[in-house]
């Protein structure tokens, strides 16, 4: 009982596993349906979310058909939502209710705010939670006089989607063992501070210091975090222009074993002694790095560094990866059954069983009776 992406893409990751998934939609279908352009049943994004799936057309609002839902919740192990909790109050449909009914369902609930707080029972989106509230897109501003970036949507809820297979997953072996069901209480906020983990834990530190050596809140929020690539700490693992317009990544995260290598290639082995300076001096170093990239060509510099063992990778165009050979060798996309256009696979590999798409997306409604039919049977 879910839209959109968060929600809708962890049950297709369950339904690349083997598990029947049964989409609960009303009459007018999931938003991501009617983005579909003219001629195309589904929208690409549609279909990646929802591949392999039954879809079921009830009015959640009519007392018959809310009976029919509870009954097809009773014949589950799993029920995913992302329902704001006070819309399933009134419908019965929250987990204190349900789990009374049904002791050993998984319940796995996603809410922008979380479970409890002054925001609990709010709307909320991936952009506006998991990057806004988070600080997330603060950081991506190049300067404090500039303005939060454009953000593409859907990240947010792909990261958080996998969180929510992870937690059901953990749920069911629970379930297995003790036979008791669970609540899986998944949240974008928490989701957005957890992948910001480091910046965070680090800060927690510096506001658990005030009053400490002299620290006061000021010292502690000094020189935030901004996206301006020159203000990096180690010029070493940063990005840098080519002279055909191309850049590569350098990966040296351990300045002393990799910066050395890195200067010589690049004709600046004279600014080694400068190293002991960093990261005070980090600008000069990104200023002369830049210079040294910029006579370069991207080619001759990435084979110099392949030949040298220099930990880089080139910076990709996304409009590339589809049929980049790296990401077809380890599987990224895969082809659904019926599907003329490739989707993102499920991003974890097993070596006993394959979790690929068995069908397509379903038309609106298309298994209602299927589905329906077999619920009267067992009733």
């Amino acid at each position: 009982l879910a839209t959109l992406v968060a929600v809708p893409t962890a049950a297709a990751v369950l339904a690349d596993l083997g598990a029947e998934v049964i989409k609960i939609e009303s009459k007018d279908g999931d938003a991501l349906r009617r983005q579909a352009q003219p001629g195309e049943e589904h929208s690409p994004l549609f279909t990646n979310c929802n591949r392999g799936k039954k879809s079921v057309v009830l009015n959640v609002r009519d007392t018959e058909d809310l009976k029919l839902l509870h009954a097809l919740i009773d014949t589950a192990d799993i029920f995913m939502t992302s329902e704001r909790a006070p819309e399933l109050r009134g419908l019965g449909l929250d987990f204190d209710t349900v789990h009374r009914r049904h002791k050993r369902l998984v319940y796995a609930h996603l809410t922008p705010w979380g479970q409890s707080g002054p925001r609990s029972d709010r709307r909320g989106d991936d952009v506006g939670v998991w990057w806004a509230a988070t600080g997330l897109m603060d950081m991506l501003r190049t300067s404090d006089a500039a303005g939060p970036p454009r953000l593409l949507p859907g990240m947010g809820d792909l990261v958080t989607s996998q969180q929510i297979v992870a937690g059901i997953s953990l749920a069911l072996v629970y379930q297995q063992r003790t036979g008791e069901g669970q609540l899986v209480d998944a949240c974008s906020l928490r989701s957005g501070l957890f992948v910001n983990g480091c910046l965070l834990t680090m800060q927690a530190r510096a506001e658990a210091k005030l009053g400490v050596q002299g620290w006061t809140l000021e010292t502690s929020r000094k020189n935030p975090m901004r996206a301006d690539r020159t203000g990096t700490f180690n010029p070493c693992v940063n990005n840098y222009r080519t002279v055909d317009n191309k850049f590569v990544m350098l990966m040296g995260l351990e300045l002393p074993r990799h910066m050395p290598t890195v200067l010589k290639i690049l004709g600046l082995e004279h600014l080694i002694p400068d190293m002991k300076g960093l990261p005070g001096n980090r600008k000069m170093f990104i200023a002369e790095m830049d210079k040294a990239f910029a006579k370069v060509k991207f080619d001759d510099i990435c084979a110099t560094f392949d030949r040298e063992g220099v930990w880089y990778t080139p910076v990709k165009k996304y409009e590339d990866m589809v049929e980049d050979v790296q990401a077809g060798a380890c599987g990224a996309f895969v082809n659904v059954p019926g599907v003329d256009h490739k989707v993102l696979a499920t991003p974890i590999k097993f070596s006993e069983f394959s979790a690929v798409p068995r069908a397509p997306a379903p038309s609106l409604g298309q298994q209602t009776s299927q589905v329906l039919e077999a619920l009267q049977s067992k009733l």
